[in-house]
């Protein structure tokens, strides 16, 4: 069984964060390697010695491994920290990044778009009116495939040809269910997904945490559509915040008195969005060219 160079090289370390749990580690231990794109079968014994493993399960673990993405059968492309569209992180490290759609979507702006899995009206109405108003200026929308507000975006940049980028919680070609299969397929015809598990992965619920965490490390600006206090989509909103990203929350929630974390927020930094206006601050100024008026008209 022989793979693409790429992929050997992306099944070493994945073998290696198997072994190990860490992800910059492993990422070293690999390029530290003669050859990072050969199998290591070969310096299984020096890797026995240097993880305290037996040589024969490291030897098992990238074999099964290998076999997994052998059998993959979407067109996926793995991107390395020199890769050319390998996103800028700022954040946690992740050194393997699998992507299968339109890679070109990483090069322009992109927005990410976050919100609760159950939205009110208005929420609802926020994040429709944003996505509208990001598609208007031709920048794409990263999000997830959750029930609510990820759901929604993703539903209006698919029917208005819109730019969608999609980040799962699970290898890129495993699918919890017949509609998500159906929706990612899309997706991949016309926009990207992106994920940070290899095909040997299971779906487990917990990888909800690392996916996340992965958003948040390659997102320079972030609108929270609605969230509840202590709801998920905080734990990307407040790393890029963290991060000196551009973070803004609709200023809708300011005025639900059990909000207290938007209210908490807005005080630490966040931008607040009312009207387009407002979501212009998440553009770059190339983008607002059009919105500029000319002279002369």
């Amino acid at each position: 069984m022989s793979l693409a160079p790429e992929k050997e090289r992306a099944a070493n370390y994945e073998t290696l964060a198997a072994l190990t749990g860490d992800r910059t580690r492993s990422y070293r231990l690999l390029m530290a390697m003669p050859d990072p794109e050969r199998p290591l079968y070969d310096a299984a014994p020096v890797l026995s010695e240097t993880l305290g493993v037996p040589g024969e399960r490291i030897r098992m673990l990238r074999r099964g491994i290998g076999e997994a993405f052998a059998a993959e059968r979407l067109p996926v492309k793995v991107l390395f920290p020199e890769s050319r569209r390998f996103p800028k992180e700022c954040g946690d490290f992740f050194p393997v990044i699998y992507a299968a759609g339109d890679l070109s979507l990483l090069d322009g702006q992109r927005i990410t778009l976050t919100g609760m899995l159950k939205p009110s009206f208005q929420g609802r109405s926020d994040a429709a009116a944003a996505v509208s108003y990001f598609m208007e200026h031709d920048a794409a929308v990263l999000t997830t495939l959750d029930d609510g507000i990820p759901s929604l975006a993703v539903s209006m940049l698919l029917k208005g040809g819109g730019k969608p980028i999609a980040v799962l919680s699970g290898p890129l070609s495993k699918c919890s269910s017949a509609h998500d299969a159906e929706i990612q397929g899309r997706i991949f015809a016309s926009g990207l997904l992106l994920s940070v598990f290899p095909p040997s992965q299971k779906i487990e619920r917990w990888l909800v945490m690392i996916r996340n965490s992965f958003i948040a490390s390659i997102s320079g600006s972030v609108l929270l559509a609605e969230e509840k206090d202590g709801g998920p989509s905080w734990s990307v909103f407040d790393k890029v915040l963290a991060a000196g990203g551009r973070a803004m929350l609709s200023a809708s929630m300011l005025s639900v008195p059990s909000y207290t974390w938007a209210r908490q927020r807005t005080e630490s930094g966040a931008l607040t969005y009312s009207s387009g206006r407002d979501l212009r601050r998440l553009l770059p100024k190339a983008a607002l060219a059009d919105d500029v008026p000319d002279l002369f008209s």
